[in-house]
């Protein structure tokens, strides 16, 4: 036995890039994992929980952290021939360990079930799946069937705890016969590369696919990329592969008349005179808007497993909104609301919402995502249909406006609102709020908050937190219109 041993993941990561796997055993430490990361690590293992919950007869393989014991536990339980699947059957072969999510005996072999929270299966799925048929084939166990249970978002909860119909089972044992075949020669070649030093391998496609690398700082010290670099360019696509393949890195190398599409072109313009610039018209057509006005922002929250019946997997669920209300000329009210009950929030939501914002008057947003929401519980409560229809068409993108007639170097090829904000109002600071200072950290203060085990003093911080995020947001809407109208002058 060699001095290592591989995991299903550590050989996707491999794949993926052999150095990845190299840092993961070796030094751990340089990973910078993102928020994004971490939740969908939990949202994996509260997939796999409810999973568990359909079959009432299995039986959980103990001692994770005992590898030897797992092995002795999973191979008595099948030679028992015990009623229902094992969790977490345990095998190892070729220096290669498997834990799988659920194992059961067929007719002629062994089914292996593989549950995911996507909604469809992915082609790291199959290498997933193509890993652990090999492994417990080698370990002496033949299989019979290799399927994957991923999430159906048609299924639509109906409350007490039944999960029945979460899962669609789709049968991938000849789809990863091809993977399968692979699995060996990966397996000799990353045992190798964790027994030599850490391998040289340039940054690419890999470095995304099949998942972000946590090791991408490590890979690319910031003193080595270009300032503004080429991917910059908004969807780059052909022409960034063309420009990297003569030879360019920073956008400000490509030769004027290079670039065909107008925001290329502009995005090159501005960067090469280092100064922003704004088209005039973005003000006049602010203008020409009345009053009162309306700053309008969702915060939402989505469960692959549903939690409230009535509602699906990974549906926008809204859970907050913030308000500013311009009566007159830089006269601003402010409203909100967020609840933390933890019970269905989206009544109350759109109720108050639609108390909130009267019957006229323009309602600035960034992007379609708030439309998009008002769309879905006009919907879901049809008692409200034509007022919310009412709203949504008094609704203003900033977005569209601010892409066609604004851009600043230091935006970097992007108009999220983030990135416009620091260049029009540097005094609104996302880093000086606390730990809810994105979209992400928003959702999981809020699953926090609604948690039953949450403290009262906790919940009411978490709830502070929400609301200074989320009236944040609101308030870039209005500094960006006023600045679009001169009220503010660029920096």
């Amino acid at each position: 036995m060699r001095g290592y041993r591989l995991s299903k993941s550590g050989i996707l990561s491999g794949i993926q890039c052999p150095k990845r796997l190299f840092l993961e055993v070796h030094s751990p430490d340089l990973m910078k994992a993102s928020d994004g990361m971490f939740g969908k690590i939990s949202l994996g293992s509260q997939v796999g929980d409810t999973a568990r919950q359909l079959y009432p007869h299995g039986r959980l393989i103990e001692y994770q952290d005992d590898l030897s014991r797992a092995l002795q536990e999973t191979k008595m339980l099948l030679s028992a021939r015990l009623e229902g699947p094992l969790f977490e059957a345990t095998f190892v072969h070729s220096d290669v360990v498997v834990r799988t999510d659920i194992f059961n005996r067929g007719e002629t072999g062994f089914r292996l079930v593989e549950v995911k929270a996507s909604t469809s299966v992915k082609e790291y799925h199959l290498w997933d799946c193509a890993v652990q048929s090999w492994v417990i084939e080698g370990a002496g166990y033949p299989i019979e069937r290799v399927e994957v249970a991923h999430v159906d978002t048609s299924f639509v909860y109906p409350g007490n705890g039944d999960y029945r119909g979460l899962f669609l089972l789709q049968d991938v044992t000849t789809s990863i016969v091809p993977y399968r075949e692979q699995v060996p020669t990966h397996v000799e070649e990353l045992l190798k590369v964790l027994e030599e030093d850490e391998p040289l391998v340039e940054m690419g496609g890999q470095c995304t696919s099949f998942f972000e690398c946590p090791f991408k700082n490590h890979c690319s010290p910031s003193d080595v990329e270009p300032e503004y670099p080429l991917r910059i360019l908004p969807h780059g696509g052909k022409i960034v592969g063309e420009l990297l393949a003569e030879g360019m890195e920073d956008i400000r190398d490509v030769p004027e008349g290079r670039l065909e599409k107008e925001l290329h072109r502009r995005v090159h313009r501005v960067t090469l005179r280092n100064e922003p610039e704004l088209d005039l018209q973005a003000g006049d057509y602010l203008r020409g808007l009345g009053y009162p006005r309306f700053y309008l922002d969702f915060e939402t929250i989505q469960f692959a497993v549903p939690i409230w019946a009535g509602t699906r997997p990974y549906q926008q669920i809204p859970f907050q909104w913030s308000c500013f209300i311009e009566s007159h000329q830089n006269e601003l009210t402010h409203t909100e609301f967020l609840d933390t009950t933890g019970n269905v929030p989206m009544l109350a939501f759109i109720e108050k919402l639609l108390i909130a914002l009267g019957n006229n008057g323009p309602i600035f947003v960034y992007s379609s995502f708030e439309k998009t929401r008002l769309n879905e519980l006009a919907r879901m409560f049809p008692q409200f249909m034509k007022r919310i229809e009412a709203v949504v068409v008094r609704l203003v993108d900033l977005l569209p406006l601010a892409r066609k007639h604004y851009y600043h170097p230091r935006m970097k090829g992007s108009w999220s609102i983030k990135a416009v904000l620091p260049t029009i109002a540097p005094d609104l600071d996302y880093g000086d709020l606390q730990e809810v200072r994105n979209g992400t950290a928003a959702q999981f203060a809020y699953l926090e908050t609604i948690d039953s085990q949450t403290s009262a003093s906790r919940r009411e911080e978490l709830a502070r937190m929400l609301v200074e995020y989320c009236r944040m947001d609101v308030l870039a809407l209005v500094r960006l219109a006023w600045f679009f109208q001169g009220m503010d002058s660029m920096t």
